[in-house]
């Protein structure tokens, strides 16, 4: 069986860019991948400004009585000050080059039209100079990066009404099994209900379509191949059991299956095939199936939509609690955060569902290790990397 690291190697070395491009509205941005990056057309600031309400000044005049002559708000147009003279200034308001400090106006004595202005002002005290946030021509926003609700206001105090994004993946999920039905159907005493593929559904980056669930029949599952999807996700019959199908049912459309097996827990049961288009099958138990669209199809997707960071990402976290464990494969641990630690979950059987609702993340812990605790590499799946790094816990 490959390992956890050997799977996921194969995977993103058998899968490329989509490319396709689109132009939308950057009030469509969210989640949605940038094809180009964002330059900056102008300064910002993009002229010396005022940080407070105060009085501009001049340096030779620190410590004097001078003559208010104007009061500046943000939007006027400035004035230029003298040598004894002072203006009123808001913050915002453009700094005329005149002006060589700005005095908050908590620190001044006001009698009448003359302002006292203290003694300890520094040069360009309370200016904000032309550029310090950024200069025109620097790269904001990367190629490849993801549009989240701060990118998307930096856009907008840019002027920029409308990005070139690339075009969402579109993703086929076809649930397989005779003994799952719907949530919004019925079901009998040997049925449950199916789960992970809503799970799968509110995946941002991509364009999910769900199936119907499908009967446990070769020639049904092969039906409801669909090569007009750039990926194809089941769920269901990848074991050795009597009823599980659907790996064969790949081979036998054309697909190469590149492994049917990893070495994890949950999920052993796990398969990638290539063919017109990319398949991941993935079981039926959902916790198992949740645990390996994470850690193996999310970054999948990722690259596939123009993500310029697919490997997973994790912080280093001291857990609150040990758990002993039987080694022999590389296991995946839900966790908790509490505070400044994790705790480590005891219920991580394959089969279970509620574990996800209760969790904030995994662990993924190295075969050889029996007792579980320490400082160990928490992944939540926000964090990403343009570059592999080791996540699994020794």
């Amino acid at each position: 069986m490959l390992s956890i690291y050997e799977a996921q190697k194969e995977i993103l070395e058998n899968s490329t860019p989509l490319q396709r491009v689109e132009v939308i509205p950057i009030e469509l941005g969210l989640n949605r991948v940038l094809s180009q990056n964002i330059s900056a057309t102008f300064d910002m600031p993009r002229f010396d400004n005022s940080a407070m309400d105060g009085y501009g000044i001049k340096m030779e005049d620190v410590g004097k009585d001078l003559k208010l002559i104007h009061k500046e708000l943000a939007g006027d147009k400035n004035l230029s000050i003298q040598t004894g003279e002072t203006i009123k200034i808001m913050t915002g308001a453009k700094v005329d080059s005149s002006i060589e400090a700005v005095v908050p106006i908590e620190f001044v004595k006001v009698n009448g039209d003359k302002i006292l202005i203290p003694n300890d002002v520094k040069n360009r005290a309370n200016i904000r100079p032309q550029g310090e946030e950024f200069k025109k021509g620097d790269v904001l926003i990367k190629k490849g990066d993801v549009l989240d609700k701060n990118r998307i206001s930096l856009l907008a105090s840019l002027g920029i009404t409308h990005i070139e994004v690339f075009a969402k993946p579109r993703v086929l999920v076809i649930p397989t099994g005779n003994e799952i039905k719907n949530h919004y159907e019925n079901i009998n005493e040997v049925q449950h209900f199916n789960s992970s593929s809503l799970y799968f559904k509110f995946e941002e980056l991509a364009d999910v379509t769900i199936l119907p669930i499908v009967g446990d029949k070769i020639e049904e599952i092969k039906s409801k191949i669909d090569t007009t999807y750039d990926l194809i996700i089941t769920t269901g019959g990848v074991s050795k059991g009597d009823a599980d199908f659907t790996t064969e049912v790949f081979r036998e459309s054309g697909y190469n299956i590149k492994f049917g097996w990893i070495a994890i827990k949950p999920g052993k049961p796990f398969g990638f095939a290539i063919g017109k288009n990319i398949a991941t099958l993935l079981t039926g138990n959902p916790l198992a199936a949740i645990f390996n669209y994470n850690i193996f199809v999310k970054p999948l997707i990722r690259k596939l939509a123009g993500c310029n960071s697919y490997y997973i990402d994790y912080i280093n976290l001291k857990s609150s609690n040990t758990l002993r464990r039987k080694a022999g494969r590389d296991e995946v641990i839900p966790v908790n955060l509490v505070n400044d630690y994790i705790l480590l979950s005891s219920k991580r059987g394959s089969g279970m569902i509620s574990v996800t609702s209760k969790s904030d993340g995994i662990i993924v812990i190295d075969k050889s290790v029996w007792e579980v605790g320490g400082y160990l590499k928490f992944i939540d799946f926000s964090r990403w990397s343009e570059t592999f790094k080791e996540f699994i816990s020794e």
